[in-house]
């Protein structure tokens, strides 16, 4: 295994050797690197991990370019995790920061609550997110619209994280979508459309609010969280053919872990047994 990605890497001076793998999917792996004062970095690699996937290598290189140079555009926003240097052609290194994601939490409340999502007894469970948590992530990415980047992916409940203090931090920009400014008639249109795109974001953001803390929702909000037409129709006709494609490579609860390693997490963890 250790063959596939280095032992140890070099950041300012200081070397960080391998401490764990953090996630494996079809697309990238993601690896923990400490040093010797327990300061981690995260080398995400990106890979198609599939059968002839090293064919692929090229657009895997791309694809990483184009994510850090994304990453560069947000890196010096509080809530965002400090970058690091790149690390060969499909590589690049970032801060890690100590917490769980929202989908890992979901999880803790199903396991040792019985109770699900959706059910009024989830969002009066006790967790690790801040009162003012969601306040504090719509900074972030009111900050990111800012920079006219449409963040795309805040549905995923693994894109965001929750630090041990309960801080949110926004990671993985690997298909966010930069929004370049125009002029004349296509600079309104962009503008427009622009719109409409950060309303998604914002739709996602406090769809999760609402799935955590629907007691502190205000009416606002409560209206923000509710599906636009622009969002069910891209849900009916783009959303669930992929969910019905990826549930065949991740099975549902997996966080995106390839099937076949999910399966053998799961056989091997004494809370799913």
């Amino acid at each position: 295994m250790m063959s596939a990605y280095p032992s140890n890497v070099t950041i300012d001076g200081q070397e960080y050797t391998f401490h764990r793998l953090l996630k494996d999917d079809f697309f990238s792996l993601n690896l923990l690197y400490t040093n010797s004062r327990h300061e981690g970095y995260v080398l995400k690699l990106s890979d198609f991990r599939f059968l002839g996937g090293w064919l692929f290598r090229p657009l895997a290189a791309w694809i990483s370019r184009r994510e850090y140079t994304i990453y560069q555009m947000v890196a010096d926003i509080p809530g965002v995790p400090a970058l690091g240097p790149r690390y060969g052609k499909r590589g690049y290194l970032h801060r890690f920061i100590e917490g769980n994601t929202p989908h890992e939490i979901e999880r803790q409340i199903v396991e040792h609550c019985q109770v699900v999502a959706g059910n009024p007894a989830f969002g009066s469970q006790k967790t690790m997110l801040s009162p003012d948590f969601f306040e504090q992530l719509k900074t972030i990415v009111d900050e990111v619209h800012r920079r006219r980047i449409f963040y795309v992916d805040l549905n995923k409940r693994g894109n965001i994280l929750c630090s041990t203090r309960g801080k949110p931090y926004l990671i993985d920009f690997q298909i966010c979508l930069p929004i370049p400014t125009r002029q004349g008639w296509l600079g309104a249109l962009t503008e427009k459309i622009f719109e409409r795109l950060k309303q998604e974001d914002l739709y996602h953001l406090y769809k999760h609010k609402k799935t955590f803390q629907p007691q502190l929702m205000t009416e606002a909000e409560q209206q923000l969280a509710q599906r636009s037409t622009l969002n069910k129709r891209y849900r009916q006709l783009l959303w669930q053919p992929y969910i019905v494609l990826k549930r065949l490579i991740y099975p549902h609860g997996s966080n995106e872990t390839i099937w076949y390693k999910w399966k053998k997490e799961k056989d091997q963890s004494p809370r799913m047994s």
